[in-house]
């Protein structure tokens, strides 16, 4: 698969991502009890090296809010997969989380305690954005869904696209600049 093609496969896998996170707070009782413990006010970004797509989302009154593409310049915990390989291969979950950190490839930039906050959120979001399939293979202790829980999902993901659709335009107001290429 080409460069061009990994990069807007990890920019729609992104969007798909910060949606996810918006509508699962809202939604899911877990995530929602996880939130509790999480700082009011944390905005935090995710996206690919060097100039690769991103997308940052703020913590306010116990939920997430998907604030749009790009790197928020006030973020306090930002987490950068060092090329799009990688970031392809973690946001097409193609390869677990832990994997991917222990094989160093992203780079953490803020509170670690916040981190692990949003590792378990994000494995989270996971349960109710991939296939079960995906699920266990990623999560070293995948959840049983409940049949309120497989509705729920249902639900979720009836309506990605269309909260994708309303997102997708969606730009963080004084993003940063992607990171310049190096230049041989």
């Amino acid at each position: 698969m080409g460069y061009a093609l990994k990069k807007a496969a990890v920019g729609t896998g992104l969007l798909a991502l910060g949606v996810a996170f918006e509508r699962v707070s809202k939604l899911a009782d877990e995530l929602k009890a996880e939130l509790r413990e999480w700082k009011d006010g944390l905005i935090v970004s995710v996206g690919a090296l060097p100039n690769g797509p991103a997308i940052s989302f703020l913590h306010e009154g116990g939920q997430l809010r998907y604030l749009g593409k790009g790197h928020h310049p006030d973020a306090e915990l930002t987490v950068h997969f060092k090329n799009i390989d990688s970031a392809f291969l973690l946001v097409a979950g193609l390869m677990p989380p832990d994997t991917g950190y222990a094989q160093h490839r992203g780079i953490l930039h803020g509170n670690v305690a916040q981190a692990m906050q949003l590792s378990r959120a994000m494995n989270i979001v996971q349960v109710y954005l991939l296939p079960g399939a995906m699920v266990r293979r990623n999560l070293k202790r995948p959840p049983v869904l409940t049949p309120a829980q497989r509705a729920l999902k249902a639900r979720i993901l009836a309506t990605l696209a269309f909260h994708m659709l309303a997102n997708c335009l969606k730009k963080v107001p004084g993003a940063t600049p992607p990171v310049p290429a190096k230049r041989g």
